[in-house]
């Protein structure tokens, strides 16, 4: 039987969930089998326009096959029918900041865990995500396995190995450039590996990034920058990119803005790794009970997160974290800014680092948005339409007729309260209906990884 957190849910909710917990007894549920229609539920198709009270969602094998109100959207005969009363449907989540390399703190890892944090995507509803950097063969064969069903998880975007200069912080996942001649066989490499954009890092030059650019776009492969202090610069904005990997730590020149809206150029929020780095959520881990993070995280990590956060800080941290403080107010200032000059901000979190999860990590990122001046519903956007929208994609991101059909039940309404995204009681994923108690950490089980060796050249 499927075990639910513990939730305020009415009694129409009650019901629809002793309803799925019989179906699960016997299988999970896909649309292949028969046409599923979730109805009575308000709808929030992810385009950032009003909802759709007492709505219907049909879904017919991996695709949506209609949306709409009750009474205008016919449930086909023979349909497996799911009251969502007082719920919210929404599409599936999307976080587009990710390196899927494991560990809980950003330097080390937990390849052999794969499956732990694959797991953790799911049950939190995000269905796609992007990996930013990551040691690539790995990368690119969970996310073609994924594809191809063999092994469980969000459908993953890659950029494979990250493209650096000399002077990477990165080594064990990038792509090491001393000159802009080398950028022709650096992307054909990429290319050839089969990767979905490219990562451009902190000590290209502008001479560099420009190459890159140029030989990207010949093939159609969007290059997403992170400058650090020059995310959102001018002289950047203007080799071409597609997007910025973070908001910006310094304020606008209302030039490099005027030309960031004008090409159409992107921002990755990424707010959740400022805050991590900031301390303000370390300061209080009672969240560390939530189930999201509680069902999914194995307790040595939990353990060196909480040991992270209680220790005592050195003059060095401690001058970190004021930079890091100081660099969120900035971001936080920008969201603003840039939904005034109408540029487009994806939703991402730079999982994992402390305190930001893989799967919860989303949730937050989202909360941390409509904090800083998004509405609930363009911070849903976010996640869903525009995170489709970074990689060019028309099949994914909205609730519509045609679309995959990659979707979330949530108890509340969203809509009006950001953080009701956690309250998740059902995961759709290529109309098939996940079974959320197989997706949670069991210790009796589980291997017990250790998180390994760190990454960047300073450990």
């Amino acid at each position: 039987m499927m075990k639910m957190p513990i939730l305020s849910v009415c009694k129409a909710g009650l019901l629809f969930l002793a309803s799925l917990l019989l179906q699960l007894a016997f299988g999970s549920v896909h649309a292949a089998e028969s046409p599923i229609a979730i109805i009575g539920g308000t709808i929030i198709d992810g385009n950032g326009g009003p909802p759709i009270e007492n709505g219907v969602v049909v879904v017919r094998g991996n695709t949506i096959a209609a949306v709409g109100a009750k009474g205008q959207t016919k449930v086909p005969d023979g349909a497996h029918v799911i009251d969502a009363k007082g719920m919210s449907i929404l599409p599936g989540l999307a976080d587009m900041h990710t390196h899927l390399v494991g560990g809980w703190d950003g330097l080390s890892i937990d390849m052999l865990g794969y499956q732990r944090f694959l797991n953790a995507l799911l049950y939190a509803g995000v269905t796609t995500v992007l990996d930013t950097g990551n040691v690539m063969p790995f990368v690119l064969q969970m996310r073609d396995e994924i594809a191809a069903g063999t092994i469980a998880g969000p459908r993953i975007y890659s950029v494979g190995a990250l493209v650096d200069g000399p002077d990477t912080v990165w080594p064990p996942i990038a792509v090491v450039a001393a000159s802009a001649t080398q950028m022709p066989g650096i992307v054909a490499m990429l290319d050839n590996a089969g990767v979905d954009a490219i990562k451009a890092y902190a000590s290209l030059s502008v001479p560099m990034l420009q190459e890159l650019v140029r030989v990207a776009s010949e093939l159609s492969l969007p290059v997403i920058a992170d400058l650090w202090s020059r995310n959102g610069s001018y002289d950047v904005a203007a080799t071409g990119i597609s997007a910025f990997a973070h908001l910006p730590s310094r304020d606008f020149d209302p030039a490099a803005l005027d030309l960031i809206s004008e090409r159409g150029i992107k921002f990755i929020t990424t707010l959740a790794v400022k805050e991590s780095f900031a301390m303000y959520r370390l300061h209080d881990l009672s969240f560390l009970d939530q189930p999201l993070i509680a069902d999914t995280s194995p307790a040595n990590f939990d353990a060196a997160l909480r040991q992270y956060a209680t220790r005592t800080l050195t003059e060095s941290d401690q001058a970190q974290v004021k930079r890091f403080q100081h660099s969120l107010a900035v971001a936080q200032a920008s969201v603003p800014v840039l939904k005034k000059a109408g540029v487009t901000m994806v939703a991402g979190t730079d999982a994992p680092y402390p305190g930001v999860m893989l799967g919860e990590g989303l949730h937050r990122e989202l909360e941390l948005l409509v904090e800083a001046g998004l509405t609930p519903l363009e911070a849903i956007s976010a996640a869903t339409r525009n995170a489709a929208g970074l990689m060019g994609a028309d099949d994914w991101g909205t609730l519509e007729a045609g679309k995959r059909a990659d979707l979330i039940v949530v108890t509340g309404r969203p809509d009006r309260h950001i953080g009701d995204t956690r309250n998740i009681q059902v995961v759709m994923q290529k109309g098939h209906i996940l079974d959320r108690k197989a997706l949670k950490l069991d210790p009796k089980t589980d291997p017990g990884f250790s998180a390994g060796i760190a990454l960047d050249k300073s450990h």
